[in-house]
Formats: structure tokens, C-alpha cells, sequence
């Protein structure tokens, strides 16, 4: 039974690893938010996003770029999508060209959200 339990826990630890290094490893942005120029996969910020419940949560985590004209004008504690008391989160990476665009970005983030948004191209 102990060489079973042991058996279960490497199992259990293997698969716990693989998907934290696959789930949000990846930054949301190609360029940086703050000079508009191609970003270093070495600079990366976490930026967490508040939700009133999982639907709000999933309909983010599906499209983060959508909502970040959203995230940029949310208040701490709510949802950004429905203004209620928040009760998860998540978190998106936000990559930048160097290091003193992610400081600025780190003093500041919502001042610069919105830049990570999807623009509309003019018909």
C-alpha cells in the first residue's frame, strides 16, 4: 500500500507541474505597451484580474485582450465585467521591449491596459 500512495503522489506531482508550466505561461502582448516596440520574453509582469464568479472568469481567461480596457478602468474588489464583489481571479503576463518600460509598467499598470486591448481596424 505504501509503494501504491507513492506511486499515486509522483503521479499526482508530475501532472500538477506540467500544467502550471502550460497554463498562462505565455505573455497576452507581442509589443510593449509602453513603446509599442517588440517585446524580450525575459520581461514579463504578472497583472491579476478580479471577478465576481467563474462565468465572468471564463469569459476573461477565453479572450484576455477583450477586457483589458475593462481591467484598465476596474475597481479593486470587483469584477471588471459586472461591478460585483469579487470572488476569483486570474492572471495575465504583459510582456515588455526592456527593463524601464516594465518599471514604469509595474508602478502603474492600469494607466496602460488599455494599450494591450485589441484595436478596430477602419473599414
Amino acid at each position: 500500500m505504501k509503494k501504491f500512495t507513492s506511486i499515486i503522489m509522483a503521479v499526482v506531482a508530475t501532472c500538477f507541474i506540467a500544467v502550471s508550466a502550460h497554463a498562462g505561461d505565455k505573455a497576452i502582448n507581442t509589443k510593449c505597451p509602453l513603446s509599442g516596440k517588440g517585446v524580450d520574453a525575459a520581461k514579463v509582469s504578472d497583472v491579476k484580474v478580479e471577478f465576481c464568479c467563474n462565468n465572468c472568469k471564463g469569459k476573461f481567461d477565453a479572450a484576455p485582450t477583450k477586457f483589458m480596457k475593462k481591467a484598465a478602468k476596474g475597481e479593486e474588489g470587483k469584477c471588471i465585467l459586472s461591478g460585483k464583489e469579487a470572488a476569483a481571479s486570474s492572471s495575465v503576463k504583459v510582456a515588455f521591449c526592456c527593463g524601464n518600460c516594465q518599471a514604469k509598467f509595474d508602478k502603474s499598470p492600469k494607466k496602460y491596459l488599455a494599450k494591450l486591448a485589441p484595436t478596430k481596424k477602419k473599414k
